[in-house]
């Protein structure tokens, strides 16, 4: 009897301090993570999803072309006060910041008017294999738009 206090005790301590991982702030982990594939121009834009340590969604991606890697780019998605944020870095560029002007759970449109190229990025969830990014932009006094469907690696579509 005198073991079963303290065993209780350090089996109520134990289960609460389970390493449960990162808080998914914006409920986007099944959403977007997980690595993922898109046809583009000449060759393939490859992307992985990861929830971070913090809590935000954090990306990798390549774009290939006939075998070789012509850009890499990291970007993240979190929340800054009330506003969620994309955060854009591609390699050899500078970073670009954009606001969601609209959040559902269908998608996010991001927003910066202080770029010309681009200066909205737009994410649909279409299903739990597929989602699109739209990105708009002006090129040579032109509206340009990139439409890019992704679908998850290993998903048969």
């Amino acid at each position: 009897m005198r073991y079963l206090l303290p065993l209780i005790t350090i089996f109520f301590f134990g289960s609460c301090y389970q390493n449960r991982g990162p808080n998914d702030i914006l409920n986007l982990k099944p959403k977007l993570e997980g690595k993922w594939i898109a046809s583009a121009f000449d060759g393939e834009l490859h992307e992985e999803w990861k929830l971070g340590p913090s809590g935000w969604m954090k990306q990798e991606g390549y774009y290939i072309v006939k075998g070789d890697t012509s850009y890499s780019a990291k970007t993240q998605i979190q929340k800054v006060n009330d506003d969620i944020i994309l955060f854009s870095v591609i390699k050899d560029s500078n970073p670009k910041i954009f606001k969601a002007i609209q959040a559902t759970e269908k998608g996010f449109i991001f927003k910066n008017d202080d770029y010309t190229n681009p200066y909205e990025v737009k994410y649909e969830f279409i299903s739990d294999d597929t989602y699109r990014r739209t990105i708009k932009g002006m090129e040579q006094d032109s509206l340009v738009v990139y439409e890019f469907e992704f679908q998850k690696a290993g998903s048969k579509h």
